[in-house]
């Protein structure tokens, strides 16, 4: 089932658009006259919504006091200008997205198992922009760490990426040798103490192999500014 649209503008305050059109202006182009703001809701459905359901959902999702600037069809005419969108990237749920959901739930909404929040920009004045120009606008406006561009309406939040199977690391069989390995391969930073100790830890105390994502989750809990013992 394809994703549900729903649209609430504008996505930031007037003070905020200003000072993202002087940005605009100075390091993508001149020319650009006035933006545009708007949020996309993309909801993710098991099955498709009853009438009653779309108007809680509906409900849930626009401004209370403004129902004028909420809709199912988008505010902003990409005839207008260049229209630009960046939104969480396809591989997590946003904690954004758990809220609302277990909000959704909580009202009876229990066909809803994703929602995510995307930005819409429209930048008038301009018919077209570099590759260069439109990325100097989008690095402005998203994290590239959690965030990425939409180049066109998200249709599902598939990625079509396949995780790849857990493995075990044969610390039983070949002791510190096998942590040894999986420490070069997986740049896990473990160090003469590390490799001791979890040797002794999985064939002494546990009594079992661990995993290549035990290590990794070992690896992350070691880290400098998360390692509470």
């Amino acid at each position: 089932m394809s994703l549900l649209h729903l649209y609430r503008t504008p996505g930031l305050s007037a003070a905020a658009r200003y000072a993202l059109l002087q940005m605009a202006r100075q390091r993508v182009s001149p020319d650009i006259q006035s933006i545009d703001t708007e949020y996309c809701f993309n909801i993710d459905a098991a099955d498709e919504l009853t009438a009653g359901e779309y108007g809680v959902l509906r409900w849930l999702l626009s401004e209370t006091f403004e129902p004028e600037r909420f809709d199912g069809d988008s505010f902003l005419a990409s005839s207008a200008g260049v229209l630009l969108e960046v939104g969480p990237r396809m591989n997590f749920s946003t904690a954004w997205s758990t809220n609302a959901v277990s909000i959704c739930q909580a009202c009876g909404l229990r066909k809803v198992r994703r929602i995510e929040r995307s930005r819409r920009y429209l930048l008038k004045g301009v018919a077209r922009l570099s590759e260069e120009q439109a990325w100097a606008f989008l690095s402005e406006v998203h994290d590239r760490m959690t965030e990425t561009p939409y180049p066109e309406p998200l249709r599902s939040f598939e990625t079509g990426v396949k995780p790849e199977p857990v493995q075990e690391i044969p610390v039983l069989e070949e002791g510190r040798a096998a942590l040894e390995r999986v420490n070069r391969e997986m740049g896990l930073a473990f160090d003469e103490w590390d490799l001791d100790y979890y040797t002794k830890l999985f064939r002494e105390k546990v009594g079992r192999n661990p995993t290549n994502v035990e290590c990794f989750d070992i690896a992350q809990s070691n880290s400098e500014h998360s390692r509470h013992w």
